[in-house]
């Protein structure tokens, strides 16, 4: 495979914006409401917010993963 080829895979392979759109339009609240969920954390550990492990967790289960070190 050529280095354009490659570019060209790249470009029509969009997985996680293709995603992100598509969870925005049918889910339009997600993101909001995933952030209002209690967070048991403590504050000075947190390094990625709620939101983000919320989604990391979703993808998880669409790909089939069946724990976050798989991913």
């Amino acid at each position: 495979m050529t280095k354009k080829e490659k570019r060209e895979r790249k470009k029509q392979d969009r997985g996680i914006v293709d995603f992100m759109m598509v969870a925005n339009h049918f889910f339009h609240y997600l993101q909001q409401w995933i952030s209002e969920m209690n967070d048991p954390r403590d504050s000075s550990y947190i390094t990625y917010s709620q939101t983000d492990l919320g989604y990391m967790a979703i993808l998880k289960n669409i790909c089939g993963q069946h724990t976050m070190r798989e991913m």
